[in-house]
């Protein structure tokens, strides 16, 4: 299941982003990697996410917020509707995918999710929300040393997230358990 995202995780030093990434982004996450605080940090992280979910147009912006709205609602299924409505009308927009893949695992899904944060990365490599979900997943899988890679992925691209440095943490005091 997990073959191909190895691929990408082992390539993410030389992606590229997608052709939307825009220089706004490029700036963004130079500056999320300098800020100077966690609050600071968190200001840019939000206005990337932002960036991501505006990534389409008009009508794709308001599939969006359908699938935004059902998953904050806890309406898992119609969600992954809107979001797969979405990368039907705009299989460009990697924010539509990384929805859909938390959609998914939401479902138990995670060989769909799996898939979807594929097509996540191929759009947007710096993605730390896919990269996490990811590590989320192979955690889960027991894939210690696939998570770890996919978390230390997510960190490169955004060192400020506290939570993901604790998972490493741990995941390579496990691994170095399990080698001895």
């Amino acid at each position: 299941m997990f073959d191909s995202i190895f691929i990408i995780l082992g390539g993410l030093g030389e992606a590229k982003p997608h052709r939307r990434a825009d220089e706004r982004l490029a700036r963004l996450f130079d500056s999320l990697r300098r800020a100077p605080s966690a609050d600071v940090a968190e200001t840019i992280e939000g206005e990337i996410w932002q960036i991501w979910c505006a990534d389409t147009d008009e009508v794709g912006r308001q599939m969006m917020q359908e699938g935004i709205t059902a998953l904050a609602a806890g309406r898992i299924e119609p969600a992954e509707i809107a979001f797969g409505k979405l990368i039907d009308h705009d299989p460009d927009c990697a924010e539509a995918w990384n929805k859909r893949a938390t959609a998914r695992f939401l479902l138990d899904d995670s060989r769909g999710s799996t898939t979807d944060i594929e097509e996540t990365l191929i759009r947007e490599p710096r993605h730390f929300g896919a990269l996490s979900g990811l590590g989320q997943i192979m955690m889960a899988e027991a894939e210690w040393v696939g998570a770890t890679l996919a978390l230390e992925a997510a960190l490169r691209a955004n060192p400020h997230l506290k939570s993901v440095r604790t998972a490493i943490e741990t995941l390579k005091r496990r691994i170095k358990r399990l080698m001895h």
